[in-house]
């Protein structure tokens, strides 16, 4: 009997050594399977971040293109280079070649947001060198320099930073004047699952970087 109890005491420590074991096991799985969630929720919010800022200096382009193609002036170079574009261009207006180009782009199955950037990409670039008041407009819309761009969109950025509860203190913003897009680098806080007996909380960043697509007039613009 005394050695039956014996074993009956050895197993009832090999069972609660095993469910240590199958507990340590599992917060190991669901704090790795957080991590990925973690991961994921960060690049989520760079990349809209980054859609976003990206989607500013689109916005502020076509008001742009609208003031040089219609904004009325008494200033006879102004007038003179916007008709010299119309001559050029076979009578078109900049956001008319523009939105020319967005229909043959839609026409291969491209989403409209891709097929007006791929437009401006194209016609854009050979304008702006051409017609310095054009410049003049972009400018002034999106900023003299590209630093000061980055505060343009800044606000949109982060808002959506927040808004994703990503950490505004450990973002930041640039213009890339290698690739001409927005760049995003921020964090979202992971905090692990913990028993408190095998294994202790940990607190951790984890960061990603989100890309805005290309805005290639932009370098005719800074440089």
């Amino acid at each position: 009997m005394k050695h039956l109890k014996n074993e009956n005491g050895n197993a009832a420590i090999f069972m609660l050594w095993l469910l240590g074991i199958v507990a340590v096991i599992f917060i190991l799985t669901v704090n790795i399977v957080k991590v990925y969630v973690v991961k994921e929720q960060a690049n989520l919010a760079v990349e809209q971040a980054a859609l976003a800022g990206t989607a500013v200096l689109l916005d502020k382009t076509k008001e742009a293109v609208n003031r040089f193609d219609t904004r009325p002036t008494i200033d006879p170079l102004y007038l003179a280079d916007r008709e010299v574009q119309r001559i050029t261009d076979s009578g078109k207006s900049i956001e008319e070649l523009i939105q020319q180009e967005m229909g043959k782009f839609l026409a291969r199955g491209l989403d409209e947001g891709d097929s007006y950037i791929m437009a401006v990409n194209k016609v854009l670039p050979e304008r702006i060198e051409g017609h310095p008041f054009l410049k003049k407009e972009l400018k002034q819309s999106l900023g003299l320099s590209s630093s000061d761009t980055v505060y343009l969109f800044s606000p949109a950025v982060m808002s959506v930073i927040t808004d994703n509860q990503a950490r505004a203190e450990r973002t930041e913003l640039s213009l890339s004047r290698e690739h001409w897009r927005i760049e995003v680098k921020s964090a979202v806080l992971f905090e692990s699952i913990s028993d408190e007996s095998f294994m202790s909380s940990l607190l951790s960043d984890i960061p990603q970087i989100g890309y805005g697509p290309t805005l290639e007039y932009l370098e005719k613009i800074y440089n």
